[in-house]
C-alpha cells in the first residue's frame, strides 16, 4: 500500500514555494537495487531550504510514529501560541 500527499502551503499566487509531502511506499532509489524497499519520510519545503525526517531502517513503525506525534504537538502548540498573539 502507497500513501503520497503533497500540499502546497501558500496561496495560490504567492510567488512562495512552501509545500509538505508525506510518503509511504517501496521505491527503488537507484537502478543497482534488486528490489524497492519501504520508504517513509515526511518533507517540509519553503523557497530556501528542505528538511526530510524519514524512518531508517533502525527505526521500528512505532518509533517514526512517535517523532511524527512530537512534531505534530509542537506545531499546535505554537499554532495557538501565534493565534493568541494576534
Amino acid at each position: 500500500m502507497k500513501y503520497n500527499t503533497r500540499t502546497f502551503l501558500n496561496q495560490t499566487d504567492s510567488p512562495s514555494t512552501g509545500s509538505i509531502v508525506c510518503f509511504d511506499g517501496r521505491i527503488k532509489w537507484s537502478m543497482k537495487q534488486n528490489e524497492p524497499e519501504r520508504t517513509s519520510f515526511v518533507e517540509i519545503a519553503d523557497c530556501q531550504v528542505k528538511v526530510r525526517l524519514h524512518r531508517t531502517c533502525e527505526d521500528r513503525a512505532e518509533d517514526f510514529i512517535e517523532k511524527i506525534k512530537k512534531m505534530e504537538k509542537d506545531l499546535v502548540s505554537f499554532r495557538e501560541h501565534l493565534e493568541k498573539a494576534l
